[in-house]
Parts: C-alpha cells; structure tokens; sequence
C-alpha cells in the first residue's frame, strides 16, 4: 500500500473517532434532559401530593417539611447538569474541533461553536456572583451574546455535515434548531436526529475504510 493510501486511512479513522466523540456527547445530553425532565416532573408530584400536609400545618414551614422528592429532584438536577457540561464541554467540542482538524470544511462552525460556548460559559460563571452590581449584568449579558454565538456554530454544523456527509436528517436538525428557539421541545428532537444522523455517517465510513497498513 502506498504511503498516500495511509495517510488517507489515518485521515480517515481520525474523523471517524471525532465523530463517534461527538456522538457520546450528544447522548450524553439526551440523557442528562431526560434525568432532568424526571426530576422536575418529581418536584411536581411532591408538591401536589404534599398539598393536604401544607394546608394542616400552621405557622412558617420548616426545613424538615420539605417534600423529599423535592430532594430527590435537586440531586437529579445537579447530576443532570454535570452529565451534560461533561457531553458538550469534554465530548462534544473536542469531537468538532478534531473533525475540524482533519476536515477543513467544518473549520467556521467548529470556531463559533469554541468561541461561544467557552467563552459564554465562562462569563456567565463570573457574571454570576457579581449579579447584584451593575457590571454582573453586563457580563452575563455579554456571555449570553457568545452563548448564541455558540448555538448559531451548532446550526451552521448541521447544514456543513448534510453538505459533506449528504444525510437530510442533518439539515432536518439545523432547521428544528432554529425553530426550536420558539418551540423549545423540537431542539431536544434536533439533536436526537442529530445523534441518529452521526450514528449512521459513522457506521458508513466504517463500511468503506481501508484497513492501514504499513509503508513498504
């Protein structure tokens, strides 16, 4: 085998693993919207099962009448959120940015996706405790800008994977992501096309990668 057929095998495994990286993120989120969906529909069923002991108890509540399934549902929330930090932020990115290395295509979306993302989150963390003075609210606010920044390198992504990978359910996705800033539930089935979409780009490039084997 010659050197170039190689360094096309090499190529070609290295999208191959930024792409599977990229679809554990995305399952890493559906799982953390679905942990967090349980647990506000928990803090929900508490409440309303709770209702007749808050009507009995006179005076302010206490600590210990807190439903425990409210509990509960704070734990879940929490580890929804560390699941789905870890998927986008560890998984996710990286598999853009390493698609983008040897994919010159996806090079702009993976560059807003970083930029936004990164930066918007860390803005908005030190936003945060500095929310009750004047320049708190700017820096959120101006974290919230690269945030979009961010969501617009996700659509673009989409669209430049239909363009490369030729799969509808890629352009099908960057549209239900753009409609999904209205109707917040078609987002979620944006990326569990998404994760289809991948899923099935990889198992083709799987079927039409050459085994690599040393230069002679």
């Amino acid at each position: 085998m010659s050197y170039v057929s190689v360094m096309q095998g090499r190529s070609g495994f290295g999208e191959i693993d930024a792409l599977r990286r990229m679809r554990r993120g995305v399952l890493y989120l559906l799982i953390a919207w679905l942990i967090m969906v349980v647990a506000v529909a928990t803090v929900f069923t508490s409440f309303i099962v709770s209702i007749p002991g808050f009507i009995r108890v006179r005076g302010p509540p206490s600590f210990t009448s807190i439903p425990p399934g409210v509990v509960v549902a704070l734990v879940l929330l929490v580890i929804g959120v560390v699941i789905a930090l870890v998927g986008f932020y560890v998984e996710f990115i990286p598999g853009v940015t390493g698609l983008a290395r040897v994919r010159s295509e996806f090079s702009t979306p993976a560059q807003l996706i970083r930029l936004g993302y990164i930066v918007g989150l860390l803005l908005v963390l030190i936003g945060i405790p500095l929310i009750l003075v004047v320049i708190g609210v700017f820096v959120i606010l101006v974290g919230m800008v690269f945030l979009i920044i961010g969501f617009i390198g996700v659509v673009i992504l989409c669209f430049k994977l239909n363009d490369v990978y030729s799969n509808t359910l890629y352009l099908v996705a960057g549209i239900l992501f753009i409609v999904g800033i209205f109707i917040h539930i078609l987002e979620v089935l944006a990326w569990i096309l998404l994760y289809i979409a991948l899923g099935k780009t990889i198992r083709k490039l799987e079927a039409t990668q050459l085994p690599i084997q040393p230069p002679v």
